[in-house]
């Protein structure tokens, strides 16, 4: 998973915390194969989950926590792009438009949603 690679330290920890609701230092350790240090590390952000962590913690995760990490992945690469544009907001893009095409229709259908129309 491409977006995995520009996810946020800060979105890694929470990925990482998220794990250890269920699981304890050494099960999620063995489980994502890193040293429960390591783990112990990621969740106090003193270094952050590599790429191969995050993918190996979508593999382990049940169908709710894969549903909340992909939120939380979501989320953060969607601040990054709202950062990227509020500072270059002359920004043109064929993929652009079509993104924000996309965010319209979501925001669309959760109004239809709430009104109870959908």
């Amino acid at each position: 998973m491409r977006a995995v690679h520009n996810i946020s330290k800060e979105c890694r920890e929470k990925i990482v915390a998220l794990l250890l609701e269920k699981r304890s230092k050494s099960e999620l350790a063995r489980d994502l194969g890193v040293s429960p240090a390591s783990i112990v590390k990621f969740y106090k952000g003193r270094t952050h989950a590599s790429d191969l962590t995050i993918l190996r913690a979508l593999s382990i995760a049940d169908e709710e926590e894969k549903k909340y990490i992909a939120r939380l992945i979501m989320d953060d690469l969607a601040e990054s792009l709202l950062d990227l544009l509020s500072e270059n907001q002359d920004l043109q893009s064929e993929k652009l438009d079509i993104l924000k095409k996309v965010l319209d229709e979501r925001d669309k259908r959760k109004i239809l949603t709430s009104l109870g129309l959908v």
